[in-house]
């Protein structure tokens, strides 16, 4: 592809993608519900950061970083009432991941080729998990853009020609991976890993002083924070707080979150030993110290559940495709009361989607394996956030932030396997030819 060819169709992905999530945003789904879960949640602490400053909202936060709620503020400030916030930040959504379609299709050709970049930035358009992700009312969509806008000035900061723009660059990459974790915390060893890998494949000491102002400055910035809201409210939060929590959920029963009501159940005897400091740490290490073994089986299983259960089915209503599958494979169904079956056809593209990536990504960090620091930068989201979640709670609307990486590679594998398999085709058809033409 030229580069206006390039130009041409990184426009076309971006427009295309910002169209369907609109008609999803403005037709299919314009008045959510927003009964119980993240969207009420939202909305209140927008509303308590006007009305009592940012320390109110922080003794609130669990797992939530502040930069969500400063959007919902915003809006707050000059919309005027709750309907209007909500669509509001669904459009704005839109538009944000319309541009994370753009960066996946720039971060495809800059690691591989115009044509990986162009068939991941189309896939992604295309994605109905994507697509009605914009619409919800959740941290998913900011973080994912964030996530991948931080690895894509990474990798063009990597290709700058001289030392300074590139750390530069990497400066910038840096910021954002910290807007990042003020979004989710999770997020807080990304600039570490990252400063690391620009000290890649052999470091110098004239990048140890620039990789180490950059990790300093992410050090001042979030313990400047963490002491401001100590000292304000007597609490200490790295961002946000509920890190002990979700690894003390992560470690008994199923693994997951069942509802606030099955929660202050579960903890009511903690809460009865320490109301004000349940000790969740240490009844998370008497728990794996009964039975390791069970813990260590626990966590393959919620890993499992994350990865095989695609997020996005959840906005179409009807059972599960996948409680529908196993009862058509049982004998409990037919296979046309499975495919009649409501929002059949909407969640199998879904299932589609996400096993294409995942098995294409797979596949690509084999086929790359020889060029492993091209990858590295999208693999490493990958491996960071499925080890960090795993000892929590990990469901897939966790992992979904990495999808894009997923998909990238997946283009790779897709346009190296077409261009393998088309070559071996052309060399068996001039083999026969050339038989034929001695006979």
């Amino acid at each position: 592809m030229s580069e206006r060819q390039t130009r041409l169709a990184l426009i076309t992905v971006v427009c295309l993608a910002f169209a369907i999530r609109l008609w999803w945003v403005l037709v299919v789904d314009p008045s959510p519900k927003l009964e119980g879960g993240d969207g009420p949640f939202y909305l209140r602490m927008g509303r308590a950061i006007l009305e009592h400053g940012l320390t109110t909202a922080i003794t609130w936060m669990g797992t939530s970083g502040p930069l969500y709620p400063l959007f919902f503020a915003s809006l707050d400030l000059v919309l005027p009432d709750d309907p209007a916030i909500v669509q509001a930040a669904r459009l704005t959504q839109a538009a944000m991941d319309a541009l994370m379609c753009g960066m996946a299709f720039d971060l495809g050709r800059r690691v591989f080729e115009a044509r990986v970049g162009l068939i991941a930035g189309l896939a992604i358009a295309l994605d109905l998990r994507f697509i009605t992700q914009a619409g919800a009312i959740n941290t998913e969509t900011l973080f994912t853009l964030l996530l991948v806008s931080s690895v894509w000035v990474f990798v063009i900061a990597r290709a700058a020609g001289n030392d300074r723009r590139k750390w530069a660059g990497y400066g910038v990459a840096n910021v954002l991976f910290l807007l990042a974790t003020f979004t989710r915390a999770i997020a807080i060893g990304l600039p570490v890993l990252f400063a690391g890998l620009a000290l890649l494949p052999k470091p110098t000491p004239a990048q140890l002083r620039p990789a180490a102002l950059l990790i300093g400055a992410g050090v001042l910035i979030i313990g400047g924070l963490t002491a401001w809201t100590y000292a304000t409210t007597g609490r200490i939060v790295v961002i946000s707080s509920g890190l002990d929590i979700q690894f003390w959920m992560g470690s008994r029963l199923d693994g997951q979150w069942h509802g606030a009501a099955a929660f202050e159940e579960e903890r009511a005897y903690l809460i009865a030993e320490d109301p004000k400091n349940p000790p969740y740490l240490r009844d998370a290490f008497q728990t794996i110290a009964r039975d390791p073994a069970a813990y260590v089986l626990l966590q393959f299983r919620k890993l499992a559940a994350a990865y095989i259960q695609p997020h996005g089915t959840v906005a179409f209503p009807g059972e599960s495709l996948k409680d529908l599958a196993a009862a058509a494979l049982r004998g409990q169904t037919s296979l046309g009361e499975l495919i009649n079956g409501e929002a059949f056809w909407p969640k199998l593209i879904i299932y589609v989607f996400h096993y294409a990536g995942l098995i294409g990504g797979l596949i690509s960090l084999w086929l790359a394996r020889r060029d492993w620091l091209k990858v590295l930068p999208l693999a490493l989201p990958m491996i960071y956030f499925t080890a960090i979640y795993t000892p929590l709670v990990i469901i897939p609307r966790y992992v979904f932030p990495t999808m894009p990486f997923y998909m990238i590679l997946a283009a790779f594998a897709g346009v190296t396997l077409f261009a393998q398999i088309n070559h071996k085709l052309k060399r068996q058809t001039r083999h026969i030819t050339g038989f034929t033409f001695v006979v």
